[in-house]
């Protein structure tokens, strides 16, 4: 089974920076609505993200979630960390039997491949923060609206000049 929890505590994280951008209030319930998940879910995804230094929560009617820091100094490879703690990006079999050369050899391969796949992915998230994950998001919404912009332009021209 595919992990999610890196993408979804990504999903928060930018949720929260977003809506403070705007001036609104984050709730695990609203970040649950966008997810498509449950509040409790959220909330356990909060716990690691709070004691990292992520995220802050407080409780009471005009309670709810923010950044703990600012948006470009919390690094992507801080939330990978939070929420994947030490668990690795495969798991390798010991289980099977150590007879000729790959037996006797694929575990200690495939730790080695683990590691420097589990270091490359640290090392880029270790060079992307939120607000340039907040830039990205608005640079592809951009992008996506220029596109609808061009597909409506041009069939607005077709129709104009209807072909013969």
């Amino acid at each position: 089974m595919i992990d999610t929890r890196f993408s979804t505590a990504l999903q928060i994280v930018i949720s929260v920076a977003v809506n403070e951008e705007a001036n609104l209030r984050t709730t695990s319930q609203s970040l649950a609505q966008g997810l498509d998940t449950s509040a409790s879910f959220v909330r356990k995804l909060l716990l690691p993200l709070n004691e990292n230094g992520i995220l802050a929560t407080s409780q009471g009617g005009k309670g709810g979630i923010r950044l703990a820091r600012p948006r470009d100094q919390i690094l992507l490879s801080q939330i990978y960390a939070a929420v994947t703690g030490d668990k690795k990006i495969w798991a390798t079999r010991h289980d099977i039997p150590h007879e000729g050369l790959v037996g006797e050899n694929i575990g200690d391969l495939s730790e080695f491949l683990c590691d420097r796949a589990e270091q490359a992915v640290v090392d880029m998230l270790g060079s992307v923060t939120i607000e340039d994950s907040v830039a990205e998001l608005r640079r592809l919404e951009a992008k996506k609206s220029a596109g609808h912009q061009h597909s409506a332009n041009a069939s607005l021209v077709r129709d104009r000049h209807p072909a013969e």
